[in-house]
């Protein structure tokens, strides 16, 4: 009998210790089971969220080509200089044939003689624009704008903003919008609609 007792206490002590070790067991096991859910839970935040930037950064290029229209050449432009008006001519006729770099060549020849001719650096930074030289465009628009006696400085503040758009410096974009769009001009209702749909905020 004393024998017997003393086997159902060992026997019970054993079945404790195998009952400790399955519990410290399956709390290792939820312990792993948690980590892994947060992993999982972080990497699914990470897709959304590069999801979500290239939307974001997309959304830039869509409001481009959305409102970018390469400005039309308007009736014939008088310079009182024979050499510039026949320059011109020609750089206007390549311009409108699509032939952009033909056309920028001319207009810098036009440039070289009148560094200030509003209808050759509006011209080229339209042609600039085409071809992806974001750069010179926006240095030709600026030319326009301060020059200050001409017809195109209003359009050069609307093409700057699209630039700003093309190489999607939203910051710059909004701020040259809302310029435009506190203007009572042409292009205020096109600034505003932008604005509307553009994610920057001040």
């Amino acid at each position: 009998m004393d024998l017997r007792a003393k086997l159902g206490t060992i026997i019970e002590q054993v079945n404790q210790e195998e009952k400790q070790k399955r519990s410290f067991a399956t709390k290792i096991t939820t312990s792993r089971l948690a980590i892994a859910s947060v992993a999982a839970s972080l990497i699914l935040i990470l897709s959304i969220t590069g999801l979500i930037n290239r939307h974001s950064n997309s959304s830039d290029a869509q409001l481009y080509s959305q409102f970018y229209q390469p400005y039309e050449t308007t009736g014939i432009f008088r310079s009182g200089d024979a050499l510039i008006d026949s320059k011109l001519t020609k750089a206007l006729h390549q311009f409108n044939q699509q032939e952009y770099q033909g056309a920028i060549n001319l207009f810098g020849e036009v440039l070289e003689i009148d560094k200030n001719n509003p209808v050759s650096n509006f011209y080229s930074g339209i042609a600039y624009q085409e071809t992806g030289q974001v750069k010179m465009a926006l240095e030709s628009y600026q030319r326009v704008i301060l020059d200050r006696d001409n017809l195109f400085i209003e359009q050069a503040q609307w093409y700057i903003g699209l630039c700003y758009l093309q190489t999607e410096n939203r910051e710059k974009a909004y701020k040259q919008f809302k310029r435009i769009a506190a203007n009572e001009g042409y292009y205020q209702e096109k600034a505003s609609a932008i604005l509307k749909k553009i994610k920057y905020f001040e």
